[in-house]
């Protein structure tokens, strides 16, 4: 029987506009997040909204005029805020400030936050989905992707992150033809995933860029479980790194990075610690009486040099192979 592939859901795109500040207030707190807001005066008072939203990610555009001044509560999804006109937009979280144009709003804290008469892009990210990308980039838990600050790590990644959501608002969410296809939609899904990583301090940069840090007591990545699952099932076949990192579902240099950071050690020198292991137990349940000879043991499992082979297992065991053999 074919498999059905089931088609995504569309787009849903909706502009909306009032000239009630009471009413957009409610839109602003049923979207992104709840806060107290001040009483406004209607008096010339105007907001839009112009969004497209595909499910784990939407990007829209939002005008509000006025000055506004109030505290806001964490926001639950990952939202990133451009100033595109007007401003400045303020937020403050105890710990930094900004009035930048390019801002993620704070999800680990509440925070002071304001503006004047600004027109800004919003991008909302499904906190769920850049916690899976991430992992698969960083061999970290899910559940310890976390961004702590709210500034771009420098004005070429804020420009990077600009261009690229202008990118996918204009070309790809634009065209519900592209939308349909499922690897355009789960693509554009991962490159606004990965530019926040990159763009905003959080634990998968730092991650990355401490390969050699000790563990931080948090359960074992999944990324590093498959790998690990792998090796124990395929250690008798001709595997290397690639295949590992494959069936870990993560790159190569992040599957070492990872196995450095909770195991203190590579994949391929768990790989050669397994098959040794493997070594060892045919050594033990051998018989020379039948045949059984170390340098056939030890080629079986990828030690083509019988001299090496011994001096390594020697290190292990304490004794020579060929002790064991003889029981």
């Amino acid at each position: 029987m074919e498999a059905v592939v089931a088609r995504p859901q569309p787009v849903t795109r909706y502009r909306w506009a009032s000239t009630d500040p009471d009413e957009a207030t409610e839109y602003l707190r049923a979207t992104y997040t709840d806060f107290r807001p001040p009483r406004l005066s209607r008096d010339g008072f105007e907001f839009w909204t112009d969004v497209a939203s595909a499910g784990p990610f939407a990007i829209g555009r939002l005008r509000r005029t006025g000055v506004l001044r109030m505290p806001a509560e964490p926001t639950p999804e990952l939202v990133v805020v451009q100033t595109l006109a007007g401003g400045p937009h303020h937020v403050d979280d105890g710990r930094e400030q900004t009035a930048g144009t390019l801002k993620l709003t704070p999800t680990w804290s509440a925070y002071d936050t304001g503006w004047s008469d600004v027109t800004v892009q919003t991008v909302v990210l499904d906190p769920v989905e850049v916690a899976r990308v991430g992992a698969d980039l960083s061999g970290l838990d899910p559940d310890a992707v976390a961004f702590d600050g709210m500034c771009p790590r420098s004005p070429t990644l804020a420009t990077y992150w600009a261009r690229l959501c202008t990118h996918v608002r204009e070309t790809v969410l634009s065209s519900d033809d592209l939308m349909a296809a499922p690897l355009v939609r789960a693509g554009a899904q991962r490159q606004l995933a990965s530019a926040l990583l990159a763009t905003f301090p959080n634990t998968v940069r730092d991650a990355l860029e401490d390969p050699v840090a000790p563990g931080t007591g948090r359960a074992e990545p999944a990324t590093v479980r498959r790998a690990v699952e792998y090796v124990d099932a395929h250690a008798h076949e001709d595997i290397g790194l690639t295949d590992i990192a494959t069936a870990a579902r993560i790159g190569p240099r992040s599957l070492q990075l990872a196995f450095r950071r909770h195991r203190d050690t590579t994949p391929v020198e768990y790989l050669r610690r397994v098959r040794l292991e493997r070594a060892h137990r045919d050594l033990q349940q051998g018989d020379p009486t039948r045949g059984d000879r170390v340098e056939a043991i030890a080629a079986r499992w990828g030690f083509a040099h019988p001299g090496r082979f011994s001096v390594l297992y020697r290190e292990h065991y304490g004794r020579s192979p060929s002790a064991t053999l003889r029981g």
